[in-house]
């Protein structure tokens, strides 16, 4: 005899599935419902705003509970998921009728966990960001070799990428994966479980059999840290899709030189793919994304996210984009065809993994034959630039599919394949005689209804179907008593409040006339999906490689469409280290003065190898950050593939970029301002090569003025003497334009400024030479700073300045300044011109009363002798 503290069997299989997911909430599947219990109940509903509820007991306590409707259970995954959690899909393997046939009437329906959920893991149309990769990223380890593999199982992207240690962040910062796997814990990278496999031997074997290779030659002979990654990448997404087919093309090797080395710390500073606020409205991939595409948007992101640093693949892109610039007609057209294209790939990615649905054949059958009618407009125009000659076998090569889907599908088939509907008429004979079969069974059916009517006299008689009872008569209770006659011929089924419900055989035999030509026709419709989406997933390399093809001309004719907008022009590409720009500007600055009605200023520079490193001085305000900033952004836009803000724009290829501009802390590692300025400072020097590009603002503001001058004027001489790299170097110690005369490629400039009136004008532009003063005092009052305050900072300016020139000592002077001088001029006499002005109303005040106030104002005046 079982005891009554004993658990249930449901808790016995809830507690096994349960220790199967570990760390992931469990969703359980009840009925029509995922439920979730215990610690996961608590989380779950804290984190998604619903009902926490109890169900049954556990060890003689209530046992927590909550759930979400099956149906919508998508909405409630994607919550989580952001949320940082990780789910596991408990399914029911068999239906409650399979469980009592094989177990007996009480038996339980078994159940399995066939999917884990996790960020890096998506294929959801409603879990993921359109137009941004979601990336899952393995870090292995072989010696000192270190590797990521990194996959995007949304469209089927595998990359390999081999790094040195000291770059493994700038690579996640490259690649901003949605999930980090790894075998033990990466110093400073938060990693998700691993599930093992992280082994080169392992991952040698397991890349074989995923992609059918003796030899993994083809592949560019992966190093042993890129195997182990690869290892515990595919260990991993077999753990968590629980065999469902993965879309994964076979892995490309990336060389981390192929691309502009950026840092975490500069995208932020830089803005690039998202602003300060988080998001992409903003940044610079905001401020230029024409794209017409899902796909394209994706690489947009990658291309601004990584430039390249091969003058030649860059001048390709170019090409492209010079193509269609010229041509604001072909221009049009082009982007014309593009903004039909659904995003096919990740359709493809989801009839792979068993998560697709009609829609998603048609999106495939749709963007095909979209790419199709693309190709034969191009291949009409003459004088093809060399990528694009390169694109365009790419967009064909789908006939036989586009021609099957198209026969085969509706024009727009439902999301759900549950009922039906989406295999078009005249494609199979046979299901159209089930439909019909199913049609004329519901004919009937609406026949006997009639007939039933004027046989029982009650004419609000029903036939209704519903899943419990099937089709069955319906009349409300006050009628019950007509079918309840032993002779009627309908037998009773329920009784509810109000209705009664009865069955017949006329009815039984046509409705399971209709219910097996109807479940026939699911069937054979279903069977013919399962057709349509093995011939798209056999086709999957070629479909992918179309995907890619018009992601790449999308991104091109985006940044033609952006270029003709602002004016933007062809930038010149050269090896040497240089960067000349002719009235360059800052794409986002631009575009939110446009609003205010602003004008904004373009300026010059030219940095070359004599005159590599410039000491920038001025007001702050005055456009000093900006001016560094666009500088970055235009070698950024120039080595993706994009025109740029300028004249003219001559760009010596970068090969990293470092920008260390407006101040930040990270509490959260125990680091104020100032220690992150300095980690970042010094990672500039120890990574900078005489080809790198440095923006550098206000170094050595974050500590004494002491310290921060000679921390200053270190980090000038060794960005001139050590690193030898292009530099821009922005600052208010006026003491470091004393380094011109000994160090040769540094020279002068300054953001001009003017004082008018005792009012500071801030003219934005850049010019040669050494700013005369700070202005910082005329910006504070610009800023609203009380005028008292303004006077005292004046006095002591004026003692600071004039020690510093009896003695050199920058606090000389200060001695003879009272204790409390600071109070007294705190709190000056008032002023009676003041006050009386003060007194003075000018709506209330009549033409007489204006004048009196005028002379009695002008008699205070000459009181005060002023």
């Amino acid at each position: 005899m079982a005891r009554a503290d004993a658990p249930t069997p449901m808790m016995v299989q809830y507690k096994r599935l349960k220790e199967e997911a570990a760390d992931a909430l469990l969703f359980y599947r009840m009925g029509d419902f995922f439920e979730l219990f215990f610690d996961d109940a608590k989380v779950a509903s804290a984190c998604l705003d619903i009902a926490l509820t109890k169900r049954g007991e556990d060890s003689g306590e209530p046992i927590p509970m909550c759930g979400v409707p099956a149906h919508s259970a998508e909405s409630y995954l994607a919550r989580l998921i952001k949320a940082g959690h990780r789910v596991a899909i408990a399914e029911q393997t068999e239906s409650p009728a399979e469980a009592r046939k094989a177990r007996g009437s009480k038996a339980l329906v078994d159940r399995a966990i066939i999917r884990l959920v996790t960020p890096g893991t998506l294929t959801e149309e409603t879990l993921l960001e359109s137009s941004a990769a979601n990336w899952l990223a393995a870090v292995g380890r072989a010696g000192d070799d270190w590797a990521i593999a990194a996959a995007d199982i949304s469209t089927g992207r595998f990359e390999l990428i081999a790094l040195g240690t000291g770059e493994l962040a700038a690579e996640f910062a490259r690649l901003s994966p949605a999930e980090t796997i790894a075998d033990g814990s990466i110093p400073g990278v938060r990693t998700s479980a691993g599930k093992g496999g992280f082994d080169s031997l392992a991952g040698e074997r397991a890349l074989k059999a995923r992609f059918g290779l003796a030899t993994l030659d083809g592949l560019g002979t992966p190093s042993r840290a890129e195997l182990a990654a690869a290892g515990g990448m595919l260990a991993y997404l077999d753990a968590t899709q629980k065999g469902a087919g993965i879309l994964l093309d076979a892995p490309r090797r990336v060389a981390r030189a192929r691309h502009m080395a950026i840092d975490a710390a500069t995208r932020d500073s830089l803005e690039l793919a998202r602003s300060v606020g988080g998001g992409v409205a903003g940044s610079l991939l905001g401020e230029i994304d024409r794209c017409q595409t899902a796909a394209g948007r994706r690489l947009l992101c990658e291309d601004i996210g990584a430039p390249l640093t091969d003058k030649h693949l860059i001048e390709a892109r170019l090409a492209l984009v010079e193509w269609l610039h010229e041509d604001a007609i072909r221009r049009a057209r082009v982007r014309q065809a593009l903004k039909a294209m659904p995003d096919f790939a990740r359709a493809l990615a989801r009839l792979a993994a068993g998560r697709g649905s009609p829609r998603d054949l048609s999106l495939l059958r749709d963007g095909l034959a979209a790419a199709a009618a693309l190709k034969a407009e191009l291949e009409a125009e003459p004088l093809i630039p060399a990528l694009l000659t390169s694109l365009l076998p790419k967009l064909g090569r789908h006939d036989a599919i586009i021609e099957k889907f198209t026969r085969a599908l509706v024009e727009s088939p439902p999301i759900d394949a549950s009922k039906g509907g989406y295999i078009a008429e005249g494609y199979d004979p046979q299901l159209d005689a089930l439909r019909d079969a199913a049609s004329n069974g519901r004919r009937a059916i609406a026949a006997l209804e009639s007939r039933y009517r004027d046989a029982t006299g009650v004419g609000s008689l029903k036939i209704r179907h519903n899943a419990v009872l099937g089709y069955h008569v319906e009349v409300s209770a006050k009628n019950a008593d007509r079918l309840m006659a032993p002779d009627s011929g309908f037998t009773h089924r329920q009784t509810l409040a109000g209705v009664v419900r009865f069955n017949s055989p006329e009815l039984h035999e046509e409705a399971a006339q209709v219910v097996e030509a109807g479940s026939r026709a699911l069937a054979a419709e279903a069977a013919h999906a399962e057709e349509l989406t093995d011939l798209a997933v056999a086709a999957a390399p070629l479909i992918t490689a179309t995907a890619e093809a018009i992601a790449r001309i999308d991104v091109a004719a985006s940044n033609a469409e952006r270029a003709a907008e602002g004016g933007w022009v062809l930038p010149q590409l050269v090896e040497q280290p240089c960067l000349e720009v002719d009235a360059g500007r800052h794409p986002v600055v631009e575009t939110a003065l446009k609003g205010s009605g602003e004008r904004f200023v373009a300026n010059d520079l030219a940095l070359g190898p004599n005159d590599r490193l410039w000491l920038i001085t001025g007001p702050n305000m005055g456009g000093k950050s900006t001016f560094l900033r666009q500088a970055a952004l235009i070698a950024v836009l120039a080595q993706s593939g994009s025109y740029v803000p300028a004249a003219r724009a001559k760009v010596g290829i970068v090969d990293r970029l470092f920008s260390r501009v407006g101040a930040s802390d990270n509490l959260a590692r125990g680091r104020s301002t100032f220690m992150v300025e300095m980690v970042e400072t010094a990672a500039i020097l120890a990574q900078a090569t005489p080809k790198s590009l440095v923006i550098l603002d206000e170094i050595g503001r974050g500590t004494s003025t002491y310290d921060g001058l000679a921390i200053a004027w270190a980090v000038v001489e060794a960005m001139h003497d050590q690193a030898k790299c292009r530099t821009l170097f922005a600052t208010h110690y006026h003491e470091l334009t004393r380094l011109a005369g000994r160090l040769d490629a540094l020279s002068l400039h300054h953001v001009r400024a003017r004082e008018w009136k005792g009012d500071l004008v801030l003219l934005h532009e850049v010019a040669g030479g050494a700013a005369d003063r700070s202005y910082g005092i005329a910006v504070a009052k610009l800023a609203g700073l009380p005028p008292t305050v303004v006077a005292r900072a004046r006095s002591v300016l004026a003692k600071l300045e004039a020690g510093r020139d009896a003695t050199g000592g920058i606090a000389a002077g200060l001695d003879d300044l009272p204790l409390f001088a600071a109070t007294a001029d705190a709190e000056p006499a008032p002023d009676p011109i003041l006050a009386a002005l003060d007194a003075v109303d000018p709506d209330s005040l009549s033409p007489r009363e204006a004048l009196d106030a005028l002379y009695q104002l002008k008699r205070l005046a000459a009181e005060q002798g002023k």
